[in-house]
C-alpha cells in the first residue's frame, strides 16, 4: 500500500511544478490534521502519509528543486512537522530563505521549527509556538519559553507576544471542556 502511495505521489509530482506539488502536499496534510478526531492524536495512516510527503520534500531539497519563495515556504512548513533534528534544521533554513525572498510567513515557519527543535532537545523554546497536551489533567500548556526572548523578537518572527500566547492556551482549554 505504501509503495502504491509513493508511486501515486511521484506521478502527481511529475505533472506539477515544485510549488504546486509542495502546496498540494501541505494542504492535504493540514486538511487531514484538521479533520481528524483529536488534533493532539494523529492516526497511523496520517503519520504514514506524512512520512511519504516528507520523503518527497527531502528529495526536492536534495535535488535543488526549491527555487521560489513559495517552494521554500511550503517545504519548510512540511519539514517542520517532522520530529527529526535534520528536518527541523532544514525547515528553519527554508523558512528563513522564504522570508529573505519576500515571503514574510517564512519567519513564522522558521520560528516553529526552531521551537520544535528546542522542545525535542528538552530546552525552553525561543518564540512560544509549541503547546503540549497533558492527558492526566486534560489541559493544554505552553511549552516553557526562554525568558531572554523578547516580545519584539517574537513579533519580528510572526509570533504573538508572550501574554497572548499564554491566553491562547486558555482558549484551547475552553475548547476541550
Amino acid at each position: 500500500m505504501r509503495l502504491l502511495l509513493i508511486l501515486l505521489l511521484f506521478l502527481l509530482a511529475g505533472c506539477r511544478t515544485t510549488s504546486e506539488s509542495l502546496r498540494n502536499m501541505y494542504t492535504n496534510s493540514l486538511n487531514e490534521r484538521l479533520n481528524g478526531s483529536d488534533f493532539y492524536t494523529l492516526s497511523e495512516q496520517y503519520i504514514e502519509r506524512q512520512e511519504t510527503r516528507l520523503e518527497f520534500v527531502r528529495g526536492f531539497v536534495r535535488e535543488g528543486k526549491l527555487v521560489t519563495a513559495e517552494d521554500y515556504l511550503y517545504a519548510g512548513a512540511l519539514l517542520s512537522t517532522s520530529g527529526f533534528k535534520d528536518d527541523l534544521i532544514a525547515a528553519s533554513a527554508s523558512g528563513l530563505t522564504a522570508a529573505e525572498m519576500g515571503e514574510d510567513l517564512g519567519f513564522r515557519v522558521a520560528a516553529e521549527a526552531i521551537d520544535k527543535l528546542k522542545m525535542h532537545l528538552g530546552d525552553p523554546q525561543r518564540y512560544g509556538t509549541q503547546y503540549y497536551y497533558v492527558e492526566v489533567i486534560q489541559q493544554w500548556r505552553l511549552y516553557p519559553v526562554d525568558p531572554a526572548t523578547t516580545d519584539e523578537e517574537r513579533i519580528a518572527m510572526g509570533v504573538l507576544p508572550l501574554a497572548e500566547l499564554m491566553a491562547q492556551a486558555e482558549l484551547l482549554n475552553e475548547e476541550v471542556r
